[in-house]
């Protein structure tokens, strides 16, 4: 298995990144918690040029303004809101701009040159990245919960299992085919669990879903991702707030 690499975590939040050039421009910056107000980024904006305009070339001065409007209104766009602090990147001729909300706050930075991703390398050491499996007998969900974020990432749709209600000498049987079914589907699941967990993003596993599918999954799981299981969620494949329970869930197992 790969081993947790926190810089393909940062790819996995934000991919653009990865085709940054040595000519980026990074800023760190306090997010308003009470909702979004273009007033506050004006002058949160406005401070963090004043401050460091001097510190650079004037060529490095020309590229900051530059970016540093298309961040602005990237802002405006996103709204960051409900978070401590933000990472934003820009550089338009790589196409990149990217906005990462982090979970604690941070020193008001800005950097022309190599992204700046120390900061955010940091927190994740304190919230390591997670992978969440919302599996039941028929299909499975896969999400990465990643600082602030909750990504959507695969679902499995496995073969139905059919239940048969009819009694006498046939009923064993069905149940097992019925059991074989769910097994295959959630066999299907591991796999791409597997997949994921390897990528080099995630340390923990969180596992939700139905008790009894739950508990088989986590049966046929191989010994080293049964290692890495971080807690258990309950959330559900039909949960229509599904994004915001497994971020209320994770964040709860984390404070544990």
């Amino acid at each position: 298995m790969t081993n947790h690499s926190p810089l393909q975590a940062i790819f996995a939040l934000a991919p653009r990144l990865r085709r940054a050039s040595s000519r980026a421009l990074s800023i760190y910056l306090p997010a308003r918690s009470e909702g979004y107000d273009a007033r506050f980024y004006d002058i949160e904006f406005r401070d963090l040029l004043h401050r460091y305009k001097d510190r650079l070339s004037p060529k490095d001065r020309e590229l900051m303004d530059y970016e540093m409007r298309r961040l602005r209104h990237h802002v405006a766009t996103v709204r960051p809101a409900a978070c401590p602090a933000f990472a934003g990147f820009a550089d338009e001729p790589n196409g990149v701009l990217e906005l990462v909300k982090l979970r604690d706050e941070v020193d008001e930075r800005l950097e022309v040159g190599e992204l700046l991703v120390a900061p955010i390398l940091r927190q994740l050491e304190h919230y390591p990245p997670a992978l969440i499996a919302v599996v039941d007998k028929e299909q499975a969900k896969t999400f990465g919960a990643i600082l602030d974020e909750i990504i959507p990432l695969e679902q499995v749709k496995g073969t139905e299992v059919r239940h048969s209600r009819a009694g006498g000498t046939s009923a064993p049987s069905n149940q097992r085919k019925a059991d074989n079914t769910a097994k295959a589907n959630l066999e299907a699941a591991i796999k791409t669990v597997e997949r994921e967990m390897a990528s080099g993003v995630y340390m923990h596993l969180y596992i939700a879903g139905p008790d009894e599918a739950r508990t088989i999954f986590e049966h046929l799981l191989p010994e080293r991702l049964k290692k890495m299981i971080a807690g258990h969620l309950s959330a559900s494949l039909d949960s229509s707030q599904l994004k915001r329970e497994l971020r209320e869930k994770v964040v709860a197992a984390e404070k544990r």
